[in-house]
């Protein structure tokens, strides 16, 4: 038996859209939603995982026994590249109870957003998310890593994670520091090394 407030949704929580362009603007789709329970049912709070995500619910905040109403969940991709899964969550009842609507899918990013989220050009065919680190403040001792993309043109836009961790030695003096490493990577089947450059201030 049901609680006395619960929604479920009508058909699926979880939709698909495939593979979209980022050029085809905001995506939509139409959530049902329905009162399962026996009493009056309040929605108190919407959000959602992503400020490129929106959740619109109907005016009328409450939804009475066996009624039925629309949630529609948009999706942005401006700026978006890849897979995606996003999330609006509704919030209701007494007992603040959660219900969760998805949009997944894989964008395909256009060439202007891409140069934007890889600024750094290697050759023709490789861009890096960044080649410059600033890390702050470290003791002696202390390691931070931090993460850098490598963008294969040439394979279809295949991304490469590497991370790579810096030590502050315990010979260093206190002060600024500018800290060179290399990554590797392979490029038409020949190793290759790019340098990275990571600035700290020893404490």
């Amino acid at each position: 038996m049901l609680p006395v407030d619960t929604l479920v949704t009508i058909g699926l929580s979880v939709v698909s859209l495939g593979t979209i362009n980022e050029t085809d603007g905001c995506q939509e789709h139409v959530f049902r939603i329905s009162n399962a329970g026996t009493e009056t049912v309040m929605l108190r709070q919407a959000y959602t995982s992503c400020g490129c995500v929106r959740l619109k619910l109907p005016s009328c905040n409450t939804i009475e026994p066996g009624d039925t109403v629309n949630a529609v969940l948009s999706f942005d991709p401006s700026g978006k590249g890849g897979e995606f899964y996003e999330r609006g969550s509704i919030v209701y009842g007494t007992s603040r109870k959660r219900i969760d609507l998805v949009m997944t899918g894989y964008c395909v990013t256009s060439e202007e957003t891409l140069l934007r989220q890889y600024p750094i050009r290697v050759n023709e065919c490789l861009r890096l998310s960044a080649d410059r680190f600033d890390l702050g403040l470290m003791t002696r001792g202390e390691t931070k890593t931090r993460n850098i993309v490598i963008l294969h043109r040439d394979e279809d836009n295949r991304t490469e994670l590497v991370t790579v961790a810096v030590t502050a030695e315990d010979t260093w003096p206190k002060g600024t520091h500018h800290v060179k490493k290399q990554i590797k990577t392979y490029y038409k089947n020949q190793l290759i090394t790019i340098d990275i450059q990571f600035d700290l201030k020893i404490i």
